[in-house]
C-alpha cells in the first residue's frame, strides 16, 4: 500500500482530497494544524506557494487537490473511483473538473478574497468585483445543472472521483447564495451528502 502523509484544514479544498482516500479506502496521515508548519521551509519543498492541500505519496510530493484525488483515485482501479485512462470517460473526467476549476471556482475565490480580510488586507479589496463574479459563476452553474438533468453523476451516470472535484465546487456556490434556480445542483448536492465519506458542508 502507498504511503500517504495529506497536509490538510476543514475549510479549504483538502476536503476533497480526504473524500477521495476515505472513499479509495487508503490510509494515511494527516498533517492538519496549519500553524505548525505554513511557514516552513520543509513545507515550502512540498507546495510552492505554502497553500493546502498538499500530499507526499510514496516520497513524492504534489499538490493541487484535483492532481491528488485523482491520482489517489488511479491507485485504486478495483473501487472505480475514475473513469479510466485512454477512455472517453477519462476525457470527460477532465472536461468537467477543468470546467469547475476554470470557469466556476475563480469567480468564487475572487469573491472570497475581496471580502475577506485574512485572504487581503481590506485596503487592497475591491469589492465592487463581487456582483460581476456571481454572474459569471450562475452562467456556469447553468451549463452544469442543465448537464445534470440528464443523469444522476457526471460520468457513467455512477459516482465516481469526478463528482467528489465538481461537488465542492457547487457546495461552494451553495455556500455563497448562489444556486437558487438551479434544482438540478440542488439534488446533486443533496445524493453527494448521502455518501458515508462526504466531507461537503451541511447547508444552515
Amino acid at each position: 500500500m502507498p504511503r500517504i502523509t495529506l497536509y490538510e484544514h476543514a475549510p479549504t479544498r483538502s476536503a476533497r482530497c480526504r473524500w477521495t482516500l476515505l472513499e479509495a479506502g487508503l490510509d494515511f496521515d494527516s498533517v492538519g494544524n496549519p500553524s505548525d508548519f505554513i511557514d516552513s521551509e520543509e513545507f515550502a519543498a512540498i507546495h510552492p506557494l505554502s497553500k493546502l492541500p498538499a500530499a507526499v505519496i510514496d516520497g513524492r510530493a504534489l499538490f493541487e487537490s484535483a492532481a491528488i484525488s485523482t491520482v489517489v483515485a488511479d491507485l485504486v482501479p478495483e473501487r472505480e473511483l475514475v473513469a479510466k485512462p485512454g477512455t472517453w470517460a477519462r476525457a470527460l473526467h477532465d472536461q468537467w473538473v477543468s470546467f469547475a476549476l476554470t470557469e466556476m471556482e475563480p469567480w468564487l475565490w475572487s469573491s472570497e478574497i475581496n471580502s475577506v480580510e485574512i485572504l487581503m488586507p481590506k485596503e487592497q479589496q475591491v469589492p465592487a468585483i463581487v456582483p460581476q463574479n456571481n454572474e459569471l459563476f450562475r452562467r456556469s452553474a447553468a451549463v452544469l445543472d442543465a448537464a445534470l438533468d440528464r443523469t444522476d453523476y457526471l460520468i457513467e451516470n455512477r459516482f465516481t472521483v469526478t463528482d467528489i472535484i465538481v461537488g465542492y465546487t457547487v457546495s461552494w456556490g451553495e455556500s455563497d447564495g448562489l444556486l437558487h434556480g438551479f434544482e438540478n445542483l440542488g439534488a446533486y448536492l443533496d445524493r453527494l451528502r448521502t455518501r458515508e465519506h462526504c466531507t461537503l458542508p451541511r447547508p444552515g
